[in-house]
């Protein structure tokens, strides 16, 4: 709890000596510091953002031509979530949007994602039903990542969404116990099989699980295997469901096609 505290602490302590209101996240232009998401109006307008027809199962924006109620990929494999919702589909902006924040030392823009997310959940509730999650779980990364990165993306992100909705983050409750190879350029089989037992929850965290509802949080959704890997851990330990919210998630494609689509590993 100690560390949460801090770490939080820390976030809040850099917000305050460095306002990330000032400058637009996306482009860079100088922007008002009352803009949604710290976001300039043109890239406001430009993001791909999700508010349409989505798969019922994953959450990717669905096509108005497209009469299937999953995308390509859902309806070629199961998944161990249960439902997934995403904020945007991964375009070019928000491609370097989530390369900044995750390679460029901008962990500041995780609360400014965390309020997209809260936002994208309020919006899903209204049309679809309250969630009634009980915890929420970041995806967590390698301890060797998350030490030369100096963070895990989907904490940040899953804390803010956390003191937004009063539910309570747990970033103790999910483990990545083995370090996997680039996901970006294998085939769905492929990412599949890598990240088989590449996630746990210890033992002695099992509480904050066991028969909870569950609400996962990452920053892409491609074809699912690294939410698909943490829910059947969750569930392994008692989780009542598992739900998942992203960023941003991959377009509606065959999954032929999402070998080698440039999505960034964790």
């Amino acid at each position: 709890m100690i560390f949460d505290f801090l770490r939080r602490f820390r976030e809040e302590a850099l917000e305050w000596v460095f306002p990330s209101n000032i400058y637009c996240i996306c482009c860079g232009a100088l922007i008002e510091p009352d803009m949604p998401y710290a976001l300039c109006e043109t890239c406001m307008t430009d993001i791909h953002w999700i508010n349409g027809r989505t798969c019922q199962r994953c959450g990717k924006a669905l096509g108005d031509n497209f009469r299937g109620r999953r995308c390509y990929n859902c309806m070629a494999r199961e998944h161990a979530f249960d439902i997934g919702i995403s904020c945007m589909t991964y375009g070019l902006k928000e491609r370097q949007m989530i390369l900044d924040y995750k390679y460029n030392g901008k962990s500041y823009m995780g609360h400014k994602f965390g309020d997209m997310m809260a936002d994208r959940l309020a919006a899903w509730e209204g049309e679809k039903g309250d969630l009634n999650a009980d915890v929420i779980v970041p995806v967590p990364i390698h301890p060797s990542r998350e030490k030369k990165r100096g963070f895990n993306q989907a904490g940040i992100m899953a804390d803010r969404l956390g003191s937004l909705t009063g539910i309570p983050a747990c970033h103790r409750a999910c483990k990545r116990v083995k370090h996997t190879k680039l996901l970006r350029s294998m085939s769905p089989i492929e990412r599949e099989a890598a990240l088989e037992g590449a996630f746990a929850v210890p033992e002695k965290e099992r509480p904050y699980v066991d028969g909870m509802r569950v609400l996962l949080v990452d920053d892409i959704m491609t074809t699912g295997a690294t939410a698909d890997a943490c829910a059947k851990a969750l569930k392994h330990a008692g989780a009542a469901s598992v739900n998942v919210i992203t960023l941003a998630s991959g377009a509606n494609r065959k999954p032929s096609d999402l070998c080698g689509e440039d999505m960034q590993s964790r």
